[in-house]
């Protein structure tokens, strides 16, 4: 399995038989960025734009878009070649030989309107597990004091999420992460670098995934 990160809290998650599924690639990432990429299927955690953006979305032409009820009513009439799969919390599915888990994830009372639907992803591909956590503000979604995981992507940027003290608490709880990898930080770069210090002086293993 391999994992390319974009801006904000887009990635790509490729398996060793070449499958790519992409999630919450959004405006935060150029669209020239996105020239000759493709990808075969791509999910979306929540509404706002810097996850779920059309103009990315027809640029990497998934063949499966999943979404949930809130992202398919703005659609309206718009015309994407993908096929639209509605999701749910709790949703349990397999994306060619990866296996998503969808849970609901607490956005915190910052953001200008409530959402209807707000997802992380716990996603199990190639005998790895990728925790991936979406824009989380409160503790939320699984219950991780008992979850083993390869890689947990966990956002740091404050405000709108965890901020880097929050994101380390939160990690601390996991009864095991090989890897954390921290995103959601364009708005605020320094708080990538803020929560790789305290990491590492946890002795916590961490990637910057500077692009």
């Amino acid at each position: 399995m391999k994992l390319i990160k974009f801006e904000q809290s887009g990635f790509i998650l490729e398996t060793e038989k070449g499958f790519r599924l992409a999630f919450d690639i959004g405006n935060k990432t150029p669209i020239e960025k996105l020239n000759g990429v493709t990808v075969d299927a791509m999910l979306v955690s929540h509404i706002h734009g810097d996850h779920f953006s059309l103009e990315q979305i027809k640029k990497l032409s998934p063949k499966k878009l999943y979404l949930n009820a809130e992202c398919i009513e703005t659609l309206g009439e718009e015309t994407l070649s993908s096929e639209i799969v509605l999701t749910k919390i709790s949703d349990e599915m397999m994306i060619d030989t990866i296996k998503v888990q969808f849970f609901h994830v607490d956005h915190g009372p910052n953001v200008s309107a409530p959402l209807k639907e707000n997802f992380g992803f716990l996603i199990t591909a190639d005998n790895q597990t990728v925790y991936f956590a979406g824009d989380m503000f409160y503790e939320s979604g699984i219950d991780v004091t008992n979850l083993e995981v390869d890689i947990a992507l966990i956002p740091v940027g404050t405000f709108y999420t965890f901020g880097p003290k929050e994101a380390l608490e939160f990690v601390k709880k996991f009864k095991r992460t090989n890897k954390v990898i921290p995103m959601h930080y364009e708005k605020t770069p320094e708080t990538r670098d803020q929560f790789i210090k305290l990491a590492l002086a946890e002795g916590i293993n961490t990637d910057s995934y500077i692009l």
